[in-house]
């Protein structure tokens, strides 16, 4: 891929706006680091994310070595997730913004909840499995008690 692309000059752009300008008119992918990529996502519905993360990485804090602020703001970005203030404020200014774009009512979407329709083959085969399990429980059950019987008998003759 890098090699189709570093061949292409003209396939790279500038800024963010110019590659998702380029998405719009069509016949073109813009690959893009994860956080800018839900915020667009979510504001656009022309645009849609193909496939997972290429990479995943997080933001880090650049400070002089030996800075006396590194622990005290390493701590407080740690409480700051462990009380999940961090996710609220992700949905605060990437989800709940209003101008969210609502893909509930998109028609294209392959994905649907789960109903007996769905998965109600699964119980027959569980159904029939049960069945013939405990078919074959009580056969083996007979063979094994005639198999005694007729041992008993065998052992009987032999004492007398």
């Amino acid at each position: 891929m890098w090699g189709y692309m570093e061949s292409r000059p003209n396939v790279f752009v500038q800024t963010y706006e110019q590659g998702i300008k380029r998405v719009l008119q069509g016949n073109y992918a813009f690959l893009i680091e994860s956080p800018m990529l839900d915020y667009v996502v979510q504001r656009d519905c022309n645009l849609t994310q193909i496939g997972g993360l290429l990479d995943s990485k997080g933001y880090g804090i650049g400070m002089p070595k030996g800075s006396p602020w590194r622990d005290k703001l390493s701590l407080a970005i740690l409480e700051l997730q462990e009380k999940g203030i961090i996710q609220l404020l992700y949905n605060k200014w990437w989800k709940n913004t209003g101008d969210v774009c609502n893909r509930d009512d998109k028609k294209d979407s392959k994905a649907s909840p789960l109903g007996i329709d769905n998965i109600g083959g699964v119980f027959v085969v569980l159904v029939a499995g049960l069945v013939l399990a405990v078919f074959v429980a009580i056969c083996e059950f007979c063979c094994h008690v005639r198999r005694n019987a007729s041992l008993r008998k065998v052992s009987h003759c032999f004492s007398n």
